[in-house]
């Protein structure tokens, strides 16, 4: 057993005693251990038993302890119907389609059924938990803070480990840093390099929108400098989506409420483009040369790596069953990524677009059942974000937002709709914003909700008691 799996042991341990304290506490530590869930040195399994990793076990206990705690808090706002239907449709989707793969795997999925009732069903749904553990705990401000610091500090922890694994190096090309980024991020942190791109292209503007709900200078300006390795690890993906996604994100909250950091958007990509060139190299990779002003394009596969070609022959087979779709992994069970091995000679395994993929596999039907569930994290993290009366509602709201519109921008060019590991913190964020919502909509402002008691500028009452004696 190396040193470091040893530390994870001790920490999942100790977090796992402590949540019988304090669950919340031990709640955020299961988030920020998702930066090293998936490193190679990290156990699969205890013991040889499936499932049983110390995530796992963290959260496991984490339940426990909130279940038998919780009758002791304070009772939260009640959830709104709109947002109960939202999310029952999408748990009945992922469930559904799901069951469609498990009946029917199909002669070209190679696992087995217990490989897709774990990866597709129980993943599903254990990677949504600490989203609902944080909708019903974030009763106070003190708990919005810590859940805020424990999400961006779960990005941070995956940027370092970017920074270290790739190295600074300026003369890399940018198809050198594309193919660094894929052997590399995969092989030493687990996640892949798109993934990556996509969780780190929200999270530098998450970590801003977090910093302005603490009061301390230290605190606040700790959180705001961790954007900065944030940012720079996201530029060493090589993630083109991302990039994009970056500068699109960041355009949107600048200019809907911090319309003065605006300027700040081109100067970093200058200085991030000055620095490394490999950047710039990969960003513009299949533009070949300038007439004028004007990229010439140059070529198609290059620029979508591939996805042009394979794009096609998706819609082709979502047009042979709009309505109801296949099934969960509808790519490899229909033959789709036989035929990309086949024809194309290159892997896709999934179609590398999350609403191709949804409609693949769930039709049109399934499709329109998951989107109300986002665009309620949207509308909600949007409007509290835009709410100027308490930093609480900017920082939860911007950080939500952040989060979910990097995955639904970076979706256009791979990612799912579908939960998994890549998706915890931004679903963390969500819960917490969707509790600060229901707690400003039915109690007013949010730390009078808390338990503080108001203080009437009143005169105390005076009463006045007859002596028993004189009766």
């Amino acid at each position: 057993m190396s040193l470091r799996v040893l530390f994870c042991l001790l920490f999942v341990l100790g977090f796992s005693w402590y949540a019988y304290r304090n669950w919340f506490v031990s709640l955020c530590a299961s988030v920020f251990l998702m930066a090293f869930l998936k490193h190679p040195d990290m156990p699969r399994s205890l013991g040889g038993i499936p499932g049983f990793n110390m995530w796992n076990v963290l959260i496991v206990n984490v339940i426990i302890a909130w279940w038998m705690q919780r009758r002791y808090e304070e009772p939260v706002a009640p959830t709104t119907p709109s947002l109960k239907v939202a999310v029952v449709l999408y748990f009945v989707v992922v469930t559904i389609s799901f069951l469609r793969a498990y009946i029917d795997p199909g002669v070209y999925y190679k696992g087995t059924r217990m490989d897709i009732l774990l990866n597709f069903f129980v993943d599903a749904f254990r990677f949504l938990i600490p989203a609902f553990l944080f909708y019903d705990g974030c009763r106070t401000r003190e708990r919005v803070q810590g859940a805020l610091m424990a999400i961006v500090l779960l990005y941070f922890l995956l940027s370092v480990q970017v920074i270290r694994y790739m190295g600074v190096n300026p003369d890399f090309s940018g198809n050198e840093l594309s193919g660094r980024g894929s052997r590399i991020i995969q092989r030493s942190i687990g996640y892949d390099r798109v993934d990556m791109s996509m969780m780190l292209s929200g999270a530098s503007w998450a970590a801003l929108a977090a910093s302005m709900l603490f009061e301390k200078k230290y605190m606040r300006w700790g959180l705001r400098a961790m954007a900065l390795p944030i940012m720079f690890g996201q530029a060493l993906t090589g993630g083109r989506t991302g990039y994009v996604t970056w500068g699109v994100v960041g355009l949107i909250l600048c200019t809907i409420r911090w319309r003065k950091m605006l300027p700040l958007i081109p100067v970093a990509a200058v200085v991030v483009v000055t620095l490394m060139p490999s950047v710039r190299d990969r960003m513009f990779s299949g533009f070949g040369g300038q007439t004028g002003a004007i990229v010439v394009h140059q070529d198609a596969s290059a620029i979508t790596s591939g996805r042009n070609l394979m794009w096609p022959e998706v819609i082709r087979r979502i047009e042979q069953q709009p309505i109801f779709g296949y099934g969960r992994i509808a790519t490899i069970r229909i033959g789709l990524a036989k035929w990309a091995r086949d024809v194309l000679q290159d892997t896709f395994d999934h179609p590398h677009e999350a609403y191709l993929e949804m409609l693949l596999d769930t039709g049109i039907a399934g499709f329109l059942c998951v989107i109300p569930v986002y665009f309620l994290a949207v509308k909600r993290s949007g409007g509290l974000f835009l709410d100027r009366s308490d930093l609480v509602y900017e920082a939860a709201g911007g950080t939500a937002l952040a989060l979910v519109l990097a995955l639904l921008f970076a979706s256009f060019g791979a990612q799912t709709l579908y939960p998994r590991e890549s998706v915890v913190g931004m679903w963390a964020a969500v819960g917490v914003a969707w509790r600060v919502w229901a707690e400003r909509s039915n109690r007013g402002q949010f730390e009078h909700s808390q338990g503080e008691e108001l203080v009437e500028d009143t005169e105390p009452e005076i009463i006045i008691e007859s002596d028993p004696a004189m009766v």
